[in-house]
Protein backbone atom coordinates (compact mmCIF):
# COMPACT_ATOMS: atom_id res chain seq x y z
CA UNK A 1 0.00 0.00 0.00
CA UNK A 2 1.40 3.44 -0.59
CA UNK A 3 0.26 6.80 0.81
CA UNK A 4 1.63 6.51 4.02
CA UNK A 5 3.06 9.52 5.63
CA UNK A 6 4.05 9.51 9.36
CA UNK A 7 2.78 7.18 12.19
CA UNK A 8 0.36 5.02 12.62
CA UNK A 9 -1.63 1.71 11.91
CA UNK A 10 -3.78 0.17 9.12
CA UNK A 11 -7.46 -0.59 9.41
CA UNK A 12 -10.33 -1.82 7.26
CA UNK A 13 -13.09 0.23 5.76
CA UNK A 14 -15.88 -2.71 5.46
CA UNK A 15 -18.44 -2.99 2.95
CA UNK A 16 -20.63 -6.00 3.98
CA UNK A 17 -21.99 -6.95 0.82
CA UNK A 18 -25.75 -7.62 2.75
CA UNK A 19 -25.05 -3.15 2.66
CA UNK A 20 -24.71 -3.19 -0.95
CA UNK A 21 -27.37 -2.69 -3.99
CA UNK A 22 -28.16 -4.98 -6.76
CA UNK A 23 -28.97 -3.25 -10.00
CA UNK A 24 -32.00 -3.73 -11.73
CA UNK A 25 -30.10 -5.26 -14.44
CA UNK A 26 -27.02 -7.86 -14.26
CA UNK A 27 -27.38 -8.08 -10.50
CA UNK A 28 -24.97 -10.27 -8.76
CA UNK A 29 -27.61 -12.93 -7.25
CA UNK A 30 -27.53 -13.80 -3.54
CA UNK A 31 -27.21 -17.67 -3.13
CA UNK A 32 -26.81 -20.17 0.05
CA UNK A 33 -23.70 -22.41 0.23
CA UNK A 34 -22.32 -23.91 2.74
CA UNK A 35 -18.36 -22.60 2.79
CA UNK A 36 -17.77 -26.34 2.02
CA UNK A 37 -18.34 -27.40 5.36
CA UNK A 38 -20.43 -30.08 4.17
CA UNK A 39 -22.48 -29.57 7.74
CA UNK A 40 -26.11 -29.61 6.32
CA UNK A 41 -26.67 -25.77 7.12
CA UNK A 42 -26.31 -23.17 4.09
CA UNK A 43 -25.58 -19.48 5.16
CA UNK A 44 -25.70 -16.18 2.11
CA UNK A 45 -23.04 -15.48 -0.43
CA UNK A 46 -23.32 -13.21 -3.34
CA UNK A 47 -22.75 -15.14 -6.50
CA UNK A 48 -21.13 -13.71 -9.66
CA UNK A 49 -21.92 -15.03 -13.16
CA UNK A 50 -19.85 -12.65 -15.72
CA UNK A 51 -21.61 -9.78 -16.47
CA UNK A 52 -23.37 -9.68 -13.25
CA UNK A 53 -22.65 -6.25 -10.93
CA UNK A 54 -22.82 -5.10 -7.44
CA UNK A 55 -22.82 -1.34 -6.11
CA UNK A 56 -21.92 -0.16 -2.94
CA UNK A 57 -20.21 2.91 -1.16
CA UNK A 58 -16.93 3.63 0.92
CA UNK A 59 -16.84 6.36 3.01
CA UNK A 60 -13.64 7.47 5.19
CA UNK A 61 -13.36 7.80 8.75
CA UNK A 62 -12.21 10.54 10.43
CA UNK A 63 -8.82 8.32 11.66
CA UNK A 64 -8.46 7.88 7.97
CA UNK A 65 -4.92 9.80 7.30
CA UNK A 66 -5.73 12.50 4.51
CA UNK A 67 -4.04 12.04 1.05
CA UNK A 68 -3.97 8.61 1.74
CA UNK A 69 -4.48 5.43 -0.71
CA UNK A 70 -7.25 2.67 -0.14
CA UNK A 71 -5.75 -0.94 -0.81
CA UNK A 72 -9.23 -2.24 -2.14
CA UNK A 73 -10.02 -5.93 -2.34
CA UNK A 74 -12.62 -8.88 -2.00
CA UNK A 75 -13.14 -11.55 0.07
CA UNK A 76 -14.17 -14.29 -1.82
CA UNK A 77 -14.32 -18.46 -2.41
CA UNK A 78 -15.88 -20.60 -4.70
CA UNK A 79 -18.21 -23.79 -5.10
CA UNK A 80 -15.83 -26.46 -6.95
CA UNK A 81 -11.82 -26.30 -7.74
CA UNK A 82 -10.31 -25.69 -11.12
CA UNK A 83 -6.94 -25.74 -12.02
CA UNK A 84 -5.77 -22.84 -14.61
CA UNK A 85 -9.23 -21.62 -15.05
CA UNK A 86 -9.65 -17.67 -14.58
CA UNK A 87 -11.95 -15.36 -13.61
CA UNK A 88 -11.40 -11.45 -13.24
CA UNK A 89 -13.36 -8.46 -11.35
CA UNK A 90 -13.12 -4.50 -12.65
CA UNK A 91 -13.90 -1.92 -10.65
CA UNK A 92 -15.54 1.22 -11.44
CA UNK A 93 -15.15 4.25 -8.88
CA UNK A 94 -16.26 7.95 -8.47
CA UNK A 95 -15.48 9.83 -5.37
CA UNK A 96 -15.14 13.34 -3.94
CA UNK A 97 -14.15 14.94 -0.72
CA UNK A 98 -16.77 17.08 0.86
CA UNK A 99 -17.04 20.31 -0.49
CA UNK A 100 -16.14 18.86 -4.51
CA UNK A 101 -17.69 17.63 -7.22
CA UNK A 102 -17.32 13.61 -8.07
CA UNK A 103 -15.14 12.82 -10.75
CA UNK A 104 -14.02 9.04 -12.03
CA UNK A 105 -10.99 7.94 -10.21
CA UNK A 106 -7.94 8.83 -12.25
CA UNK A 107 -7.04 4.75 -12.56
CA UNK A 108 -10.78 3.42 -12.62
CA UNK A 109 -12.28 1.24 -13.96
CA UNK A 110 -9.64 -1.19 -12.35
CA UNK A 111 -9.29 -4.56 -13.35
CA UNK A 112 -7.55 -7.79 -11.67
CA UNK A 113 -7.36 -11.64 -13.04
CA UNK A 114 -6.94 -14.28 -10.78
CA UNK A 115 -5.49 -17.95 -12.10
CA UNK A 116 -6.89 -20.65 -9.95
CA UNK A 117 -4.74 -23.45 -8.37
CA UNK A 118 -7.04 -25.93 -7.77
CA UNK A 119 -7.21 -25.52 -4.21
CA UNK A 120 -9.86 -22.69 -3.29
CA UNK A 121 -13.32 -24.23 -3.02
CA UNK A 122 -14.60 -23.78 0.01
CA UNK A 123 -11.46 -21.52 1.32
CA UNK A 124 -11.23 -18.09 2.54
CA UNK A 125 -9.71 -16.26 -0.10
CA UNK A 126 -8.95 -12.22 -0.59
CA UNK A 127 -8.59 -10.69 -4.13
CA UNK A 128 -6.49 -7.31 -4.48
CA UNK A 129 -8.15 -5.38 -6.82
CA UNK A 130 -7.41 -1.77 -6.93
CA UNK A 131 -5.41 0.99 -4.91
CA UNK A 132 -7.97 4.00 -4.95
CA UNK A 133 -6.13 7.17 -5.99
CA UNK A 134 -5.36 8.88 -2.79
CA UNK A 135 -8.68 11.81 -2.82
CA UNK A 136 -9.63 11.81 -0.02
CA UNK A 137 -8.34 15.00 1.19
CA UNK A 138 -11.22 15.93 3.87
CA UNK A 139 -12.62 13.96 6.40
CA UNK A 140 -15.69 11.67 5.03
CA UNK A 141 -14.90 11.29 1.40
CA UNK A 142 -16.95 9.53 -0.28
CA UNK A 143 -16.18 6.46 -2.81
CA UNK A 144 -19.36 5.14 -5.19
CA UNK A 145 -18.76 1.66 -6.13
CA UNK A 146 -19.65 -0.82 -8.91
CA UNK A 147 -18.10 -3.89 -9.08
CA UNK A 148 -18.44 -6.49 -11.90
CA UNK A 149 -17.14 -9.97 -12.76
CA UNK A 150 -16.23 -9.38 -16.64
CA UNK A 151 -15.00 -12.40 -18.91
CA UNK A 152 -11.42 -13.64 -18.14
CA UNK A 153 -8.61 -13.27 -21.40
CA UNK A 154 -9.08 -16.90 -21.47
CA UNK A 155 -9.84 -19.85 -19.73
CA UNK A 156 -13.44 -18.44 -17.86
CA UNK A 157 -14.21 -20.29 -14.63
CA UNK A 158 -17.38 -21.52 -15.08
CA UNK A 159 -19.84 -21.22 -12.11
CA UNK A 160 -20.37 -18.25 -10.10
CA UNK A 161 -17.72 -16.30 -8.37
CA UNK A 162 -18.80 -16.21 -4.40
CA UNK A 163 -17.96 -12.82 -2.69
CA UNK A 164 -19.05 -12.53 0.93
CA UNK A 165 -17.15 -9.11 2.04
CA UNK A 166 -15.65 -6.09 0.14
CA UNK A 167 -13.44 -3.38 2.12
CA UNK A 168 -10.21 -1.46 1.92
CA UNK A 169 -7.25 -1.13 3.78
CA UNK A 170 -6.42 2.43 5.13
CA UNK A 171 -3.35 4.09 6.60
CA UNK A 172 -4.97 5.74 10.20
CA UNK A 173 -2.62 8.21 11.68
CA UNK A 174 -4.92 9.22 14.73
CA UNK A 175 -8.16 7.96 16.92
CA UNK A 176 -9.83 10.56 15.01
CA UNK A 177 -10.48 14.64 14.79
CA UNK A 178 -10.85 17.44 17.32
CA UNK A 179 -13.46 18.61 15.26
CA UNK A 180 -16.14 17.24 13.34
CA UNK A 181 -15.69 18.19 10.09
CA UNK A 182 -12.02 18.84 10.05
CA UNK A 183 -8.84 16.86 10.74
CA UNK A 184 -6.61 18.88 13.32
Amino acid sequence: MTGRIGHGSYDDLQVAVSGGRLPPANAATWRTWDYGTGGGINFPVLGFDVGDRFEFFIQTTHKTQLSSVLDHHIHWSIPANSLGDRFQFQLDVIGAPIGSSFATLASSPFTVEYILDGTESGVHKLLDIANLDAINTTVSTCYICILTRIAATTNEYGPEVYVFFTDSHVFQDTAGSITERKKN
